[in-house]
This record gives C-alpha cells, structure tokens and sequence, in this order.
C-alpha cells in the first residue's frame, strides 16, 4: 500500500519549524524561570511573624537597601495628612 502525500517536502518542513520551536520554548522557559527566580515575591509570605506585643512597633530598614527619596517624601507626606487631620 503505498500512501501519496501533495507537497510533502512543504509539510515537512512546517513540521520541522514546528518541533524546533518547541524545542526551543522547552529549553528557555526553564533558564528564564532560573534568572527570574529571586524576583519571585512568593519567598517570605508563608512565613508566620509573631507579634512583639508593642503596637508601636516600625518596620526594620535592611542594610542593603537603605532609605530612598521615595521613602523621604512619603513620610513627609504621611506626616503632613496627619498634622492637617490633627489640627481640624
């Protein structure tokens, strides 16, 4: 039995394309998944806090990321919405 395919080469070739982009996307969704590993927000959020008890209590500034102008001005800004409801 002999089967006759119409444009074998062209449908070989879609097929070829085909396999070697999945090969592709195969090999770089895991490098790009390892490059992207740590700007993953997952790593602390099943952590359990305890409270410390004193509702007074800051967030403590890492070391490596100091404070920044966006940090500066925010507070400026939370602290002049505070004096404006303070003096109402």
């Amino acid at each position: 039995m002999i089967i006759i395919v119409n444009d074998w080469k062209k449908k070989l070739i879609r097929l070829a394309v085909a396999v070697v982009i999945i090969i592709a996307f195969a090999f770089t969704i895991p490098i790009l998944t390892g490059l992207l590993h740590k700007q993953l927000p997952v790593g602390g959020w099943f952590q359990e806090e305890h409270p410390s008890g004193n509702p007074m209590r800051v967030e403590q500034r890492n070391q490596r990321n100091p404070e920044t102008k966006f940090d500066q001005m925010l507070d400026q800004f939370v602290l002049k919405v505070q004096d404006f409801y303070y003096e109402e």
